[in-house]
């Protein structure tokens, strides 16, 4: 089993040198998101948030998960993982950000079914899918799961379907 951890912290939690050349999956929220995220990311984490920062409503809120530094290859390859998967678990649950034209990278899935069968992401720290105005550490982790059923790919994860505000 290969297991990712992505702990997410609240983007004012962060100080600035911890984002130098952090690689990492972000989660934002803008100030005209409702209950769905605006935009769900990875890669270089300042310069990807400085690339999007007139792209969304200010002030923009969110998370962010560091996996590594600018020189790992296994961080990106790790980050994109996390992106993809917040992204079809966003889809399943009614909080797919409208933002994300493209789904997220899967291509190294195949090399890590081949090594270890199954995938797990483990979700600590801030759910990266709350509203962050709203919203609370979790009291434990969420995790993502994903198991190669011959040739068809398999996930689970602990995530509910959206609530509707009335």
């Amino acid at each position: 089993m290969h297991v990712v951890k992505a702990e997410f912290m609240r983007f004012d939690e962060v100080a600035l040198p911890a984002l130098i050349d952090a690689v990492g999956v972000y989660v934002i929220w803008d100030s005209q998101a409702v209950a769905r995220p605006s935009y769900i990311g990875e890669g270089v984490v300042l310069k990807r948030l400085s690339e999007h920062a007139g792209r969304f409503a200010k002030p923009f809120d969110g998370y962010l998960a560091l996996l590594g530094d600018r020189t790992g290859r296994a961080a990106k390859s790790e980050a994109e993982l996390v992106e993809a998967l917040l992204l079809e678990v966003a889809a399943q649950t009614d909080r797919l950000p409208p933002n994300n034209v493209a789904p997220g990278k899967t291509k190294g899935l195949d090399r890590l079914f081949r090594s270890h069968g199954v995938v797990r992401v483990a979700v600590s720290g801030w759910d990266p899918l709350a509203i962050p105005w709203q919203s609370r550490r979790m009291s434990s982790r969420k995790t993502i799961r994903l198991e190669d059923l011959g040739g068809v790919i398999g996930i689970e994860h602990n995530w509910r379907l959206r609530r509707l505000q009335s």
